[in-house]
């Protein structure tokens, strides 16, 4: 009898020795996943007990906690803020169930990103395998999203129903009613977080336009998606539209080429110097490691990169109609971008774990630190100098200045919210305010942020002041920050200034 033996040489070793590490990483992604998401969670509710509210999140608290979910609906019918009611609503029952606190009201975000990475690590875990699915977890980290997980604003809920709807498209039946009616409920709690995740709908339209065909009718998903979009778009179009009159026409981010080619770059700020890594990487690895046949690429994978095209529109509909376009509001294009990049590696190295393995611990590694970095100093991702204001506050009040004058209308909202005596902050409207009330010339508007605040004061008490009205109190009020303008026609109008300090922040006396 002979006996045939099969192959032991290096390259069956090897093999059988993928395999082993493949199948550990298979079993034990989720354990990973969980673990990662978990220190996600941990860092931004740490986080989110550090920072001091900044100007758009005080927006966020003081809506959320009008008197009545009827109230909030009138402020945003006025023009407010600019966010759907609902989400003011899921903040105002967090303060109600946990307190009113900065934590609690970051809390949904928090714990909206968390789930948007879990959902994103499974899409591409069931399309791939484990050890992919936790390279499209950690693409996310690596973006700006974890700034908006420790953000009392709906960002992060926008990009976990963003990641809801791409996992149900991707992992639920074609033909099913109960999967439509899920992918169009996605996309329409999507909406009810911000009004821009309409555009959600974009890669899937797009994906079934390419592949359409004569006689061919949409996908019930995408008829439901239709819907999902549409229905709350309708239900709450007199709030989109009386903030659309007031505003739009001098938003202060408009669409630019400009801004088109900044978009990218802002999703991914380390992006180019990640992707070198990886290039590098796949270079050093590839010279002694064969990667084997590969696949086309399969629908989903192209759904997911067909995310990149929502800017893109985005920047027409800024164009057509909104007139704002700034790079959070296409936080929706991350999870798919995520997924996509995941089955690209595995449809090239799928057989070479070793080049997939490294770049999992790059990105994990470099998602990880840049959150610890943050950890570390939370204070400085405050741009305003409300902490500095609040070190000074006692001591221009000890030289007897009852008045906090500011001109800036950022710190204003910041330093008035944390003041310990908050009706005593006054914003100074320019000198030139209101003379152009009816604003339609396409251009950004100065003092967009003054008229925000003229709209809160109808429901939460905030104090302006015209130039004239400091003659009265000239004695006791302290100007905080005063821009070169203000200060310019400060003199012209007779006043005598002290410059009190320059450090932390400019401080001046009139006389």
């Amino acid at each position: 009898m002979t006996i045939i033996q099969g192959k032991t040489g290096p390259a069956s070793n090897e093999k059988r020795e993928h395999g082993r590490i493949a199948t550990a990483i298979n079993r034990w992604s989720f354990l990973i996943a969980g673990l990662l998401a978990a220190f996600y969670l941990a860092t931004s509710i740490y986080i989110a007990s550090q920072r001091l509210y900044w100007f758009d999140e005080l927006f966020t608290i003081h809506i959320a906690r009008l008197p009545s979910w009827l109230t909030i609906w009138t402020a945003l019918g006025h023009a407010a803020d600019s966010l759907p009611p609902f989400y003011y609503m899921l903040v105002r029952a967090f303060g109600a169930m946990f307190g009113d606190s900065e934590v609690v009201a970051r809390l949904p975000c928090a714990i909206a990103m968390t789930v948007g990475l879990l959902l994103t690590f499974d899409c591409a875990r069931r399309l791939t395998d484990g050890l992919h699915g936790l390279i499209a977890l950690a693409v996310l980290p690596c973006s700006f999203l974890p700034y908006y997980g420790f953000e009392a604003r709906s960002y992060a809920l926008y990009f976990m129903f963003a990641a809801l709807a791409l996992w149900v498209w991707i992992s639920t039946s074609a033909d099913r009613k109960s999967s439509a009616l899920l992918f169009g409920a996605a996309l329409f709690l999507g909406v009810t977080m911000h009004y821009y995740a309409v555009m959600c709908l974009v890669p899937f339209a797009l994906w079934e336009l390419l592949i359409w065909e004569r006689g061919r009718r949409p996908s019930p998903k995408l008829i439901a998606g239709v819907v999902g979009v549409v229905l709350p778009a309708a239900l709450l179009s007199p709030l989109i539209l009386s903030f659309s009159h007031k505003f739009s026409s001098g938003f202060w981010n408009r669409p630019s080429f400009n801004e088109l080619r900044a978009i990218f770059p802002q999703l991914f700020p380390d992006g180019l110097l990640l992707l070198s890594l990886i290039v590098i990487w796949m270079v050093l690895v590839s010279a002694s490691e064969a990667s084997g046949p590969v696949e086309p690429m399969r629908s989903e994978e192209s759904i997911g990169w067909l995310f990149l095209t929502i800017p893109l529109v985005g920047f027409v509909l800024a164009e057509v109609k909104t007139n704002a376009y700034f790079s959070r509001y296409f936080i929706c294009v991350l999870p798919g971008v995520a997924v996509a990049f995941a089955c690209l590696l595995w449809r090239h190295f799928r057989n070479s774990y070793r080049i997939s393995l490294g770049i999992l611990l790059l990105l994990a590694a470099w998602g990880v630190g840049k959150q610890l970095e943050v950890v570390q100093h939370p204070a400085t991702i405050e741009a305003t100098g409300t902490r500095d204001y609040l070190s000074i506050e006692g001591a221009l009040r000890a030289e007897g200045k009852r008045y906090m004058v500011f001109s800036g209308p950022l710190i204003y909202l910041e330093a008035q919210y944390y003041s310990l005596h908050p009706e005593e902050c006054v914003l100074l409207l320019p000198p030139d305010f209101g003379r152009d009330t009816n604003r339609s010339q396409p251009s950004p508007d100065p003092y967009l942020h003054q008229r925000l605040l003229l709209n809160l004061s109808q429901y939460y008490p905030l104090q302006f002041w015209q130039f004239y009205e400091l003659s009265a109190s000239a004695r006791e009020v302290a100007l905080i920050e005063p821009t070169p303008d203000v200060l310019e026609a400060l003199r012209q109008a007779g006043f005598k200034l002290e410059f009190r300090a320059n450090k932390p922040l400019k401080v001046v006396y009139l006389q």
